[in-house]
């Protein structure tokens, strides 16, 4: 059996707990008008999840509990539990029996349980419809429903149909994905509203950081062209760079060692000058005044020797003597202006032979003792003078030698000097380098260190980039190209972090919009495939079964009026005429993927040997077998796993009732019925029957077990 127990308690006229089992087929509960055996029915349709007050025949949700009587007063609160086997996996559930409860009391609060745990209606509705029984289709038909099944417009009829054909769990997901639809349409028009809200914000944001991102890039730039520039301009420096530390301490040692030499030469030159030389000197001079004191008494002597011979030559031209004298004295007056001895010797020779020339008489020379006494001395002094003369020109010339040893060795000192003065004017030249090279390398270093940089830093790039060193001729260029980057960078301003934060923030939150408002145009058009499949799935089940109905309706119907014909016809209706006040763009929209069409279901009969066609114009009993028909053919088309039939046989007379309850014995295969009536032919095919009535304004549940018909009908 699939519904196995109803468990009440306190409901509407069932005091306390009550037990119902239902371990037959078709199960039959009796008893008189106002017994509350349609309350059983009712329990069950509250349990399923009815909301409609009017449809479990109350006011309000606190009259379904037991109000209590004169005797005892009434309960707080009541519950209906379901208790169903599903070891067929009829639920979408894997438990093998499942407990449906319902509870509410007096305060009006309603609680669903499923397995005892606690529940949504909307759970309660899923679990059920994917068994097919439901309060829309006809798992539970009354007195009602065989009319509203007849009196229902096309597209409620249509509903029914879905449900009790096992399409209403289909109808559940597409309605699901038609809400999911309307709230991902919702959700995207103000996600994009959001999206368009922050986007003038950010658009601004953006221009700002673009502009310090292209700073960066600047910054970069100029700092790769600055290094290149520094190091352009540190290769340039070195290569003009002529010195070595080194030559330094080589330049002055060969210095140290030149003074050295010189000092020396110097002393040594000084010690033989004022030794050797001034010798000399005083040797010549004294020498010198030798001659002239001997050239002097030659000359007295001279003198001497003219007078006596002028006397003994009378023919003496006094004139020529007295020329001679003055051309002698004006010779000899020279004599002591010369120092060279040599040219001395020269002059005297000369006044020699003019004092000769003047001695020789005109006449006959007169030979007297004076004349030769002068004579001889005047010849020893010319002896003595050529001996002193010779002596003198010894020493002058050892003197000159000196002089040439003298200058020769000056001359040396003075190349030592000059080669001192050269290694100086090198050293100097070397200095006056250095101190240029520090001051352009201090002046690079004060515009390293100005532009950011440190001198190491740029050695260190100078190293590991030689290659990219420009020309001095290029050097121009890049530095007009570093003014044009600083000062684009000086136009741009400070970067401000704040803004930055805020640009990341807003870009954030915009992408996340974005990508919202991609999955949700993508969840869109997800749920409108969903819904088009899900649309087309129930249109194809529901085609295949209205046309397998149709054939058990028209054999049905035949067996209730002997003759005749009936058939379901499904309608076309403008969706957007049906369903007023929804979206009409999103209906257009959806029409559009379903062919413009929306499927309603009517009744079509003939009964047999009557012009009626219309059901408006059957009789009560009339609309009650062509009801029957359709329901049994639903039924049999669909295979619900539990039917509750409530009194829909009172219209029936004893044989329309014998053909009701055979046409139960042949559904009851595949399922469950339980049978309100007071038909006897419905009692007779039940396998067990329960009797209800009423005792102190309390419903009383009796068991009758029976075996076939021949009980009843005893």
């Amino acid at each position: 059996m699939f519904l196995k127990q109803v468990i009440l308690k306190n409901f509407k006229s069932f005091k306390g707990k009550n037990i119902i089992d239902f371990p037959a087929v078709i199960t039959g509960i009796v008893g008189p008008n106002g017994s509350g055996k349609s309350n059983i029915v009712d329990a069950i349709r509250w349990a399923l999840g009815e909301q409609s007050f009017k449809n479990i025949r109350i006011d309000k949700g606190q009259d379904l509990i037991y109000a209590g009587n004169s005797n005892e007063g009434g309960a707080s609160f009541c519950e209906v539990e379901l208790i169903f086997d599903n070891q067929k996996k009829l639920f979408n559930s894997d438990f093998t029996e499942i407990s449906i409860l319902r509870r509410i009391d007096k305060e009006g609060n309603n609680e669903y349980f499923i397995n005892h745990k606690a529940a949504r209606l909307k759970d309660i509705i899923d679990l059920t419809a994917s068994a097919k029984i439901g309060l829309k289709g006809f798992s539970i038909i009354n007195q009602g429903s065989v009319e509203n099944v007849l009196l229902a417009p096309p597209q409620e009829r249509r509903l029914m149909l879905e449900e009790v054909l096992g399409l209403k769990n289909l109808e559940l997901k597409k309605e699901e994905a038609k809400r999911k639809l309307e709230e991902a349409n919702i959700n995207l028009d103000k996600t994009i509203a959001l999206e368009k809200e922050i986007l003038p914000r950010l658009r601004f944001l953006k221009r700002q950081v673009d502009r310090w991102e292209k700073r960066e890039t600047l910054e970069n730039e100029l700092k790769e062209k600055e290094k290149i520039y520094f190091i352009s301009l540190l290769d340039q420096l070195l290569s003009e760079e002529k010195y070595q530390p080194q030559d330094f301490i080589n330049l002055r040692n060969k210095l140290s060692k030149l003074d050295s030499l010189i000092k020396e030469r110097e002393n040594n030159l000084i010690t033989v000058k004022e030794n050797k030389s001034k010798d000399l000197e005083l040797k010549i001079k004294n020498i010198t005044q030798e001659i002239i004191n001997l050239q002097d008494e030659k000359s007295e002597l001279l003198r001497e020797l003219g007078r006596k011979e002028t006397k003994a030559e009378v023919d003496y031209s006094l004139i020529d003597f007295k020329n001679a004298i003055i051309k002698i004295k004006n010779v000899l007056t020279n004599l002591l202006k010369i120092n060279e001895i040599s040219e001395i010797h020269k002059k005297i020779e000369e006044l020699l032979k003019d004092i000769n020339q003047l001695l020789i008489p005109k006449k006959e020379e007169i030979n007297n003792n004076e004349i030769e006494e002068l004579k001889k001395k005047i010849n020893s002094l010319q002896e003595q003078l050529k001996e002193k003369n010779n002596l003198l020109e010894q020493n002058e010339t050892v003197l000159n030698q000196s002089n040439i040893n003298f200058r020769e060795e000056y001359d040396k000192i003075t190349q030592l000097r000059n080669q001192k003065e050269e290694i100086l004017k090198l050293i100097q030249k070397q200095e006056l380098e250095k101190e240029r090279y520090n001051l352009k390398l201090n002046d690079l270093k004060r515009r390293i260190n100005e532009a950011g940089y440190q001198f190491d830093e740029i050695n260190e790039y100078y190293q590991k980039n030689k290659t990219q060193v420009l020309a001095p001729n290029e050097l121009n260029e890049l530095e007009r190209h570093i003014f044009r980057l600083t000062r684009e960078l000086a136009e741009m301003g400070v970067r401000d972090e704040n803004v930055i934060k805020e640009y990341e923030e807003v870009n954030t939150r915009y992408e996340f919009l974005s990508h919202q408002i991609e999955d949700l145009e993508k969840s869109i058009n997800d749920l409108k495939l969903l819904i088009k499949t899900l649309t087309k799935e129930i249109e194809n089940s529901f085609n295949e079964a209205i046309s397998n109905i149709n054939y058990d309706f028209n054999r049905y119907f035949r067996l209730m009026f002997n003759g005749g014909s009936a058939k379901l016809e499904q309608i076309k209706k403008n969706k957007t005429v049906l369903e007023e006040g929804e979206n009409k763009a999103e209906v257009k929209e959806e029409s559009q993927n379903l062919n413009d069409v929306y499927w309603g279901v009517e009744i079509k009969i003939d009964i047999p040997k009557t012009n009626l066609k219309s059901l408006e114009i059957l009789s009560g009993g009339e609309k009650t077998l062509v009801a029957i028909a359709l329901l049994f053919a639903i039924i049999n088309q669909s295979r619900p796993p539990l039917v509750i039939v409530d009194e829909i046989d009172v219209a029936l007379d004893e044989d329309n009732s014998r053909r009701f309850a055979q046409i139960l014995k042949e559904l009851c295969h595949d399922t469950q019925f339980i049978a309100i009536t007071h038909n006897r032919m419905i009692m007779a095919a039940a396998q067990i029957l329960y009797g209800v009535t009423l005792k102190d304004n309390s419903s009383q549940l009796l068991s009758i077990k029976l075996e076939g018909s021949e009980a009843i009908l005893k």
